[in-house]
């Protein structure tokens, strides 16, 4: 790791020179910055965080909220230069012809990091996952209900499941990790009219860990249903989908008496 703080030009300049596209460079300073592309922009002078990364990533971060406000995806090319006593930092890609330029009234402080990290995000508690798990768990649905399809297209969107119920009537199961609202009840609404109207009798489910009251209200005046389930409860018995953890699961979720 290396570090400066408030450099004078000429040593911030030679610290970057250094440095770029061979450590991840942290600079933070009072700059202006200006866009030419595809399209133009420009951000007048403020205190700013800017990344460049080893790939040619570039991101200019405000004190405030996620997003970058300026930003250059992997394959640019960062100069630095000392312009008329100030340090210019610029970011270059030629497809599409892109330039981004900051230039630094004050340099406040430099960091250059040479990070080892060649591990991959692994995310697990997707609607992927949890489809998964229901197909394994059906009765997570409700008592008897058998999943015969995942993610099948039906001409507006792949249905997240689609199965029978004790009673052997069709089932369209949409499927949401977080809580549904008003949205997600008109793509449910959407699936199943379109079911209805080849197959017949055709049952909505919306699954979700919440519902609002508004999606709830549409989806009951539409003969559709809702039902909730705490994610959270099933997440840490998801990497265990494997047949010990298939018992675990199922010690807290048991299984509908088939026998009843």
């Amino acid at each position: 790791m290396r570090s400066l703080t408030a450099p004078d030009p000429e040593a911030a300049v030679a610290f970057l020179k250094a440095e770029l596209h061979r450590s991840l460079v942290q600079v933070v300073g009072l700059c202006e910055v200006r866009y030419q592309g595809r399209a133009q922009s420009s951000l007048s002078l403020g205190e700013r965080l800017i990344l460049l990364k080893p790939d040619g990533t570039l991101l200019v971060h405000t004190a405030r909220k996620i997003k970058p406000v300026n930003w250059q995806p992997p394959g640019a090319r960062f100069s630095a230069a000392v312009e008329e006593g100030r340090v210019v930092l610029t970011s270059q890609r030629g497809e599409p012809a892109e330039l981004v330029r900051i230039a630094l009234h004050e340099t406040q402080a430099l960091l250059a990091l040479r990070l080892k990290d060649d591990e991959a995000l692994s995310l697990v508690g997707t609607e992927a996952d949890l489809g998964k798990l229901l197909v394994k768990h059906p009765h997570l649905v409700e008592p008897g209900f058998q999943v015969t399809g995942r993610e099948r297209a039906n001409g507006r969107g792949p249905m997240d499941l689609v199965g029978l119920d004790a009673k052997g009537v069709r089932v369209v199961v949409e499927l949401k990790r977080r809580p549904a609202g008003l949205n997600d009840a008109e793509q449910l609404r959407r699936y199943v009219e379109r079911e209805r109207a080849a197959k017949g009798d055709v049952r909505g489910i919306l699954l979700a860990p919440g519902v609002s009251d508004a999606a709830r209200r549409y989806l009951q005046e539409r003969g559709m249903e809702v039902r909730e389930v705490d994610w959270d409860k099933v997440l840490p018995l998801l990497h265990q989908v494997l047949p010990a953890g298939q018992r675990t699961l199922d010690a807290r979720f048991p299984p509908p008496d088939r026998g009843a």
